[in-house]
């Protein structure tokens, strides 16, 4: 969807035909949309994206569109899911990002298109998990002959996300424009414009890329804007309901912390799932205010009488001096809905914003904005002439009564949405305007000294003004766009109808409800049974974790849990929870005081450890924030957050090497972690997963979980006893306990089914090996260096055991065969040259030593050994 406003239509939206009528489009209603002016020639060009080629519609000034996709170089056929223009390397024309998702084949749907099931105890349609992503794209505008996939030069094609929302902004504040882009369940992605097309991923270490305890969410729209009125741009991301939406504060140096909770947009928002999304002055105070818009994914969810819901209401935030309060009544209009994008614009030019918001398989939902104009204001629509046409990434600062304000020309941002391009800025009651200064993309900076207030300026680059609008509205372009009705009544519609039983009965019901996202009957039961028995603490719990987790009602769930601390000293789980809800509230005291309690009663909790170690951080107690991220990577040193952390607070105090080492870890242990977070959900998506249950089994083994691994592997022969891989795993995990036994065993099983399986011999290879069976281990190698003769690592094996049973010349040989695959084994290498040195061929050998101190020359051994062969 798009929004925007034309100079030749003062009170319309984009008024792409010049006729002087303005366009809200609805061409393309279940596609996403994105306009610019591509080609400077002053016309507003659209871009759609599809399940399929993406498609270029140029406007030619005079009522059509021409598709130009083929011409311009821009149908990628993969499944788009957003996009956004920018002018990457400020050369005047704009260049293009497009979000892709997943790998999606409608004629071969996953599951072949059956529902899964296991998601709140419904069968819901499949996926993402268990599809592979895409890399996303990016291209060069060469200004004459149309696009050019630059993709793998920015090294953007390294990254396969499932990519749902995307903006350009100036993150750091050098004058050129970064890439920021949400991904669904993976690490967010912020490229940093290096300058002559050189790109950055740096997302993870800025701090940008996950929440604040180190977890992926999965993000779905994205916005920016000067919610603290620091200076700089701040990020603001949609996700998942049963999460919250992430607010990354740009701290001025590169970096940005998550300050969700300081910010008070905590819990409120963990029964949605957002998608459009903006920060704009609602009010014209002056205050970057907040808009989500909100619907499920699912439409199984229609038969809840309560909780979780398909259609939701929409959340407005009120922006009081940096924090957010929730505007219960105005988000409720426009009822319940099933609504993703929403574009942001002063439809009728009276100087405040309004907004559109798209809703799924219904009539839009229109928010006029009646009060905003109450205050002053001044707008700004700027036209490039070095820089692109429609000033995108121009960076504006407003002066006045000793304060400023900056905004950034964007047309694209939230999720599948276009906006009107123009800046405005809220003044509260002030009346002047000190100057204006206009950074555009191209270098320049234009100065508009005293400027009146409520009306738009039309700014060119040359240093005009050439127009400026401020009459009202009139009448007729003011009528309201009729409101569609709700999907569904609204939940105080609903009350939970719980059958009387026992205080047991309600708390297992109440529990039932809760797994299946019913909320609010999970509350009605929970409250029956503290009503049979008040000082019933697994009730109290449960409803503590209903209050918080469920319904985000921070406070409730506090009351409530610490009512149940106070009469249970014992209870982790409720200190736990209680620390976490603290936490929400954003009172890191009481939560470090809980916490500590819980890590006495549980000291091997990694997860505690971990919360404490946040709690600290918050309250900017950094020495004893690092050392529960310490304990917490000494319990669990596999999970990657806590390394995160550590290399975060090294970094802060100045502890390069520290720093170093632990974003070593982080990098080591993330993407393993990514993995077991992928495969835990597939196989919830599907239980019958061999493949699934398999490849959990090995990450969990890469991780050191080897419990885990081999119930994974069990599970996986259970469902086909057939299955070759999962006997692999067996045995590879009863090889890493030292019970080779039963490693062999198993890969003798694994080979059996499948001989074929490489892997497998050669492992099996090294276990005979380990018990003495040279020559049922040699022959194991031998058949899986036949399958693979490219497989170093088994050469050089098969080479020690060689060497073992005295057959040097055989030895020499698979050493030889080891190097000619990877040349830099030095251990290889050694022991060919101790091969040599045994059958009497001391040149070959100091040719070998020599060889592995140029590789490595800090190795003593190899300088010691040539100085004995020389000697000889």
């Amino acid at each position: 969807m798009q929004w925007g406003n034309s100079t030749s239509d003062r009170y319309g939206c984009t008024d792409t035909d010049g006729d002087g009528v303005s366009d809200l489009n609805d061409a393309f209603p279940n596609d996403p949309l994105r306009s610019g002016d591509t080609d400077n020639d002053g016309n507003v060009d659209l871009f759609v994206t599809y399940l399929g080629p993406n498609v270029l519609y140029r406007n030619d000034g005079l009522g059509a569109f021409d598709d130009v996709t083929e011409e311009v170089g821009v149908g990628d056929p993969r499944w788009g899911s957003s996009a956004a223009f920018g002018d990457l390397d400020a050369d005047g024309d704009l260049d293009l990002y497009v979000a892709n998702y997943l790998l999606f084949d409608p004629q071969f749907p996953p599951n072949d298109g059956k529902p899964c099931s296991g998601w709140k105890g419904l069968d819901v349609f499949c996926g993402p998990h268990g599809l592979q992503a895409q890399a996303d794209v990016l291209y060069r505008n060469d200004g004459v002959h149309g696009f050019v996939d630059v993709s793998e030069a920015t090294g953007v094609s390294d990254h396969q996300h499932p990519a749902l929302g995307v903006l350009w902004a100036d993150l750091d504040g050098d004058g050129d424009q970064d890439l920021y882009v949400a991904n669904d369940s993976k690490p967010n992605l912020l490229f940093r414009n290096d300058g002559d097309w050189s790109l950055t991923e740096i997302a993870t270490f800025a701090g940008a890329a996950y929440s604040e305890d180190g977890r992926s969410q999965a993000g779905m729209g994205v916005a920016s804007g000067d919610y603290d009125r620091d200076g700089d741009l701040d990020l603001y991301v949609t996700n998942f309901s049963d999460d919250v939406n992430t607010l990354y504060q740009n701290k001025g140096n590169g970096t940005f912390t998550d300050a969700t909770f300081d910010a008070s947009l905590g819990g409120e928002a963990r029964p949605y799932l957002g998608w459009g999304t903006a920060l704009f002055d609602a009010d014209n105070d002056g205050w970057l205010d907040l808009f989500v818009a909100n619907g499920h994914l699912y439409p199984q969810l229609m038969t809840h009488a309560s909780g979780l819901r398909y259609a939701q209401h929409n959340l407005l935030y009120r922006n009081i001096d940096g924090r957010f309060a929730l505007q219960r009544q105005l988000s409720r209009l426009g009822g319940e809905q099933v609504s993703r994008g929403t574009a942001v614009g002063d439809y009728d030019n009276d100087g405040d914003l309004d907004l559109l918001v798209m809703n799924l398989n219904a009539a839009p939902t229109f928010l006029r904005n009646e009060a905003g104009d109450r205050n002053n204001g001044l707008g700004l629509q700027l036209v490039g002439g070095t820089s692109n046409q429609d000033g995108l990434g121009s960076r504006v600062q407003l002066f006045a009564n000793g304060e400023s304000q900056i905004r950034e020309v964007q047309r694209s941002y939230g999720y599948q949405s276009a906006h009107d391009g123009r800046v405005l800025f809220g003044l509260g009651a002030t009346e002047q305007v000190d100057r204006v200064e206009i950074r555009w993309p191209s270098g320049a900076l234009q100065i508009l000294q005293k400027p009146e207030t409520r009306r738009y300026l039309v700014v060119h680059e040359d240093g005009a003004v050439v127009d400026e609008y401020a009459e009202p509205p009139s009448s007729s372009l003011a009528r309201p766009v009729p409101v569609a009705g709700a999907i569904v009544e609204s939940l105080e519609d609903h009350t939970a109808k719980i059958p009387s039983g026992t205080a047991l009965e309600y708390y297992e019901e109440g529990v039932r409800y809760y797994n299946l996202g019913r909320y609010e009957e999970a509350l009605a039961a929970l409250h029956q049974a503290l009503l049979l028995q008040p000082e019933y603490d697994d009730a109290g719990y449960t409803m503590g974790l209903v209050l918080y987790s469920g319904l985000g009602r921070d406070e409730e769930a506090a009351a409530q849990l610490e009512q149940v601390a106070a009469r249970d000293s014992q209870r982790v789980d409720v200190r736990d929870l209680l620390g976490a809800t603290y936490l929400s509230l954003n009172l890191p005291a009481p939560a470090i005081d809980v916490l500590l309690k819980a890590t006495a009663l549980q000291p091997d909790s990694w997860q505690i450890h971990h919360r404490l170690g946040t709690a600290y951080a918050r309250a900017e107690r950094m020495v004893l924030a690092q050392k529960a991220f310490g304990e917490a990577s000494r319990l669990a040193p596999y999970k990657p957050q806590p390394h995160l952390n550590l290399a975060r607070i090294y970094e802060a105090t100045g502890n390069v090497l520290g720093a170093k080492a632990e974003r070593r870890l982080f990098e080591r242990w993330a993407p393993v972690e990514d993995r077991v977070s992928h495969y835990e959900q597939e196989i919830a998506q599907y239980p019958a997963s061999l493949e699934g249950h398999n490849l959990l089994g090995q990450a969990y083994m890469k991780q050191g979980r080897l419990a885990l691994a081999v119930a994974r592997f069990q599970r996986a022969v259970e469902l086909d006893s057939s299955f070759a891989p999962a006997y692999y795993g067996v045995g590879a995990v009863m090889h890493l306990r030292g019970d080779l036994r039963r490693a062999i065993l198993a890969y003798e099983k694994a080979v059996q089914l499948q001989p074929h399986l490489v892997l497998a011999l050669a492992d099996l290879g090294q276990a005979y090996h380990q018990v003495g069976q040279l020559d049922a281990a040699i022959d194991a190698l031998h058949r899986a260096l036949m399958l693979r003769p490219d497989l170093s690592i088994t050469w050089s094996k098969l080479g020690q055991m060689y060497a073992a049973s005295d057959r040097w010349s055989e030895a020499i040989h698979a050493y030889q065969m080891a190097l000619q695959h990877d040349s830099t084994l030095v251990a290889t290498r050694n022991a060919l040259g101790g091969a040599y040195a045994t059958e009497g061929q001391l040149d070959a050998a100091i040719e070998q030593w020599r060889e592995v101190l140029r590789i490595a020359p800090q190795d003593s051994n190899a300088a010691r050994l040539i100085r004995m062969a020389e000697r000889q």
